[in-house]
Protein backbone atom coordinates (compact mmCIF):
# COMPACT_ATOMS: atom_id res chain seq x y z
CA UNK A 1 0.00 0.00 0.00
CA UNK A 2 1.22 3.38 -0.88
CA UNK A 3 -0.28 6.09 1.67
CA UNK A 4 -2.32 9.22 0.68
CA UNK A 5 0.62 11.37 1.71
CA UNK A 6 2.60 9.15 -0.07
CA UNK A 7 0.40 10.31 -3.47
CA UNK A 8 0.50 13.25 -2.77
CA UNK A 9 4.30 13.77 -2.42
CA UNK A 10 4.35 11.82 -5.76
CA UNK A 11 2.30 14.14 -7.41
CA UNK A 12 3.92 17.00 -6.37
CA UNK A 13 7.27 15.72 -7.28
CA UNK A 14 6.19 14.93 -10.62
CA UNK A 15 4.53 17.99 -11.65
CA UNK A 16 8.40 19.66 -10.99
CA UNK A 17 10.29 17.59 -12.96
CA UNK A 18 11.94 19.19 -16.02
CA UNK A 19 13.54 17.30 -18.85
CA UNK A 20 14.18 20.30 -20.49
CA UNK A 21 17.19 20.83 -18.53
CA UNK A 22 19.92 18.10 -18.57
CA UNK A 23 22.88 17.01 -16.70
CA UNK A 24 25.78 15.91 -18.47
CA UNK A 25 28.59 14.25 -16.36
CA UNK A 26 31.83 13.12 -18.52
CA UNK A 27 34.43 11.16 -17.22
CA UNK A 28 34.27 12.15 -13.42
CA UNK A 29 36.70 10.16 -11.56
CA UNK A 30 35.75 10.97 -7.91
CA UNK A 31 32.99 8.83 -6.57
CA UNK A 32 31.93 11.94 -4.31
CA UNK A 33 31.53 14.43 -6.75
CA UNK A 34 29.53 11.95 -8.58
CA UNK A 35 27.17 11.54 -6.01
CA UNK A 36 26.90 14.90 -5.11
CA UNK A 37 25.28 15.73 -8.74
CA UNK A 38 22.92 13.46 -8.79
CA UNK A 39 21.52 14.36 -5.48
CA UNK A 40 21.57 17.73 -6.75
CA UNK A 41 19.76 16.73 -9.83
CA UNK A 42 16.94 15.31 -7.77
CA UNK A 43 16.38 17.68 -5.26
CA UNK A 44 15.99 20.21 -7.98
CA UNK A 45 13.67 18.27 -10.11
CA UNK A 46 15.82 17.84 -13.06
CA UNK A 47 14.64 14.60 -14.52
CA UNK A 48 17.55 13.35 -17.14
CA UNK A 49 21.54 12.49 -16.18
CA UNK A 50 23.43 11.44 -19.03
CA UNK A 51 27.23 10.00 -17.76
CA UNK A 52 29.76 9.29 -20.04
CA UNK A 53 32.11 7.19 -19.06
CA UNK A 54 34.95 6.56 -21.71
CA UNK A 55 37.96 7.43 -19.39
CA UNK A 56 36.68 5.69 -16.12
CA UNK A 57 34.09 4.70 -14.72
CA UNK A 58 31.01 6.56 -12.83
CA UNK A 59 30.99 4.77 -9.54
CA UNK A 60 29.12 7.58 -7.09
CA UNK A 61 29.17 6.91 -3.53
CA UNK A 62 26.04 5.58 -2.72
CA UNK A 63 26.54 6.78 0.96
CA UNK A 64 25.85 9.99 -0.41
CA UNK A 65 23.14 9.53 -3.55
CA UNK A 66 21.02 8.13 -0.03
CA UNK A 67 19.04 6.03 -3.39
CA UNK A 68 18.25 9.42 -5.19
CA UNK A 69 19.36 8.12 -8.32
CA UNK A 70 16.31 5.72 -8.28
CA UNK A 71 14.34 8.67 -9.11
CA UNK A 72 16.19 9.96 -12.09
CA UNK A 73 16.44 8.75 -15.42
CA UNK A 74 19.99 7.79 -15.91
CA UNK A 75 21.37 6.70 -18.78
CA UNK A 76 25.48 5.78 -19.25
CA UNK A 77 26.91 6.13 -22.76
CA UNK A 78 30.66 4.11 -22.99
CA UNK A 79 31.21 6.85 -26.29
CA UNK A 80 30.84 10.37 -26.07
CA UNK A 81 29.74 10.51 -29.60
CA UNK A 82 26.75 8.35 -29.09
CA UNK A 83 25.50 10.40 -26.13
CA UNK A 84 25.66 13.87 -27.72
CA UNK A 85 24.43 12.30 -30.83
CA UNK A 86 21.28 11.77 -28.87
CA UNK A 87 21.18 14.89 -27.43
CA UNK A 88 21.36 16.95 -30.66
CA UNK A 89 18.60 14.47 -32.01
CA UNK A 90 16.07 15.26 -29.26
CA UNK A 91 16.88 19.13 -29.76
CA UNK A 92 18.99 19.91 -27.20
CA UNK A 93 21.42 23.14 -27.10
CA UNK A 94 25.16 21.66 -25.59
CA UNK A 95 26.71 23.97 -23.49
CA UNK A 96 29.99 22.90 -21.58
CA UNK A 97 30.95 24.09 -18.38
CA UNK A 98 34.53 26.04 -19.05
CA UNK A 99 36.04 28.98 -17.99
CA UNK A 100 37.55 31.85 -20.36
CA UNK A 101 37.05 34.57 -22.45
CA UNK A 102 33.60 33.61 -24.99
CA UNK A 103 32.01 31.84 -21.81
CA UNK A 104 28.62 32.95 -20.97
CA UNK A 105 27.34 33.89 -17.51
CA UNK A 106 25.58 30.80 -16.15
CA UNK A 107 22.58 33.34 -15.72
CA UNK A 108 22.68 33.80 -19.51
CA UNK A 109 22.60 30.65 -20.97
CA UNK A 110 19.35 30.11 -23.66
CA UNK A 111 17.18 28.04 -20.74
CA UNK A 112 13.97 28.89 -22.78
CA UNK A 113 14.76 26.02 -24.89
CA UNK A 114 15.74 22.38 -24.47
CA UNK A 115 19.42 22.74 -23.16
CA UNK A 116 22.46 19.58 -22.02
CA UNK A 117 25.18 21.30 -19.37
CA UNK A 118 28.08 19.33 -20.15
CA UNK A 119 30.87 19.37 -16.76
CA UNK A 120 33.83 17.16 -17.54
CA UNK A 121 36.90 15.85 -15.34
CA UNK A 122 37.88 17.02 -12.14
CA UNK A 123 41.68 17.77 -13.57
CA UNK A 124 41.19 17.47 -17.27
CA UNK A 125 38.01 19.79 -17.65
CA UNK A 126 35.87 18.47 -21.27
CA UNK A 127 36.89 16.23 -23.75
CA UNK A 128 37.85 17.58 -27.02
CA UNK A 129 34.83 15.95 -28.34
CA UNK A 130 32.20 17.87 -26.60
CA UNK A 131 34.15 21.16 -27.32
CA UNK A 132 33.71 19.78 -30.85
CA UNK A 133 29.76 19.51 -30.64
CA UNK A 134 28.65 21.83 -28.18
CA UNK A 135 26.92 25.48 -28.89
CA UNK A 136 28.73 27.48 -26.63
CA UNK A 137 30.44 27.65 -23.22
CA UNK A 138 29.32 29.28 -19.93
CA UNK A 139 31.30 29.73 -16.61
CA UNK A 140 30.29 30.99 -13.11
CA UNK A 141 30.90 34.33 -12.34
CA UNK A 142 33.90 34.55 -9.26
CA UNK A 143 34.39 37.99 -7.38
CA UNK A 144 37.58 35.69 -4.88
CA UNK A 145 41.25 35.47 -5.15
CA UNK A 146 39.97 31.08 -6.07
CA UNK A 147 39.95 30.41 -10.07
CA UNK A 148 38.04 27.77 -9.94
CA UNK A 149 34.78 25.82 -8.05
CA UNK A 150 34.88 22.18 -7.21
CA UNK A 151 32.77 20.48 -10.12
CA UNK A 152 29.92 18.88 -7.72
CA UNK A 153 29.35 23.06 -6.36
CA UNK A 154 29.76 24.48 -9.95
CA UNK A 155 27.12 22.31 -10.99
CA UNK A 156 24.92 22.83 -8.08
CA UNK A 157 24.97 26.54 -8.56
CA UNK A 158 24.40 26.02 -12.80
CA UNK A 159 21.42 23.65 -12.42
CA UNK A 160 20.10 25.98 -9.57
CA UNK A 161 20.15 28.93 -11.09
CA UNK A 162 19.28 27.08 -14.75
CA UNK A 163 16.13 25.42 -13.17
CA UNK A 164 15.13 28.31 -11.62
CA UNK A 165 15.18 30.35 -14.94
CA UNK A 166 13.28 27.89 -16.92
CA UNK A 167 10.11 27.48 -14.75
CA UNK A 168 10.18 31.57 -14.70
CA UNK A 169 10.17 31.08 -18.23
CA UNK A 170 7.51 28.09 -18.58
CA UNK A 171 5.30 29.72 -15.74
CA UNK A 172 5.00 26.51 -14.33
CA UNK A 173 7.32 23.92 -11.91
CA UNK A 174 7.75 21.35 -14.22
CA UNK A 175 7.50 20.49 -18.12
CA UNK A 176 6.40 17.30 -18.38
CA UNK A 177 3.67 16.29 -20.85
CA UNK A 178 0.12 14.55 -19.50
CA UNK A 179 1.71 11.36 -20.85
CA UNK A 180 5.18 11.96 -19.24
CA UNK A 181 3.76 12.89 -16.20
CA UNK A 182 1.25 10.11 -15.35
CA UNK A 183 4.06 7.09 -16.68
CA UNK A 184 6.85 8.62 -14.10
CA UNK A 185 4.08 8.64 -11.39
CA UNK A 186 3.39 5.35 -11.94
CA UNK A 187 7.14 4.66 -12.22
CA UNK A 188 7.44 6.76 -8.78
CA UNK A 189 4.60 4.61 -7.06
CA UNK A 190 5.86 1.21 -7.97
CA UNK A 191 9.45 2.81 -6.30
CA UNK A 192 7.49 3.52 -3.63
CA UNK A 193 5.46 -0.13 -3.08
CA UNK A 194 8.91 -2.00 -3.59
CA UNK A 195 10.59 -0.13 -0.88
CA UNK A 196 8.44 -1.01 1.67
CA UNK A 197 8.34 -4.46 1.04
Amino acid sequence: MVTQERLERIEQVVAGRLKGLVMVCENFANPHNAAAILRTCEALGILNVYIIEEQVPFEPSRAVTQGAEKWLEVKRFRRAERAFSELKEKGYRIYIAMPGRGALPVEELPVGEPLALVFGNEKEGVSKKALGVCDGSFNVPMWGFVESFNVSVAAAISLYISARRRREILGSAGDLSPEEREALREKYIEFSRSSRR
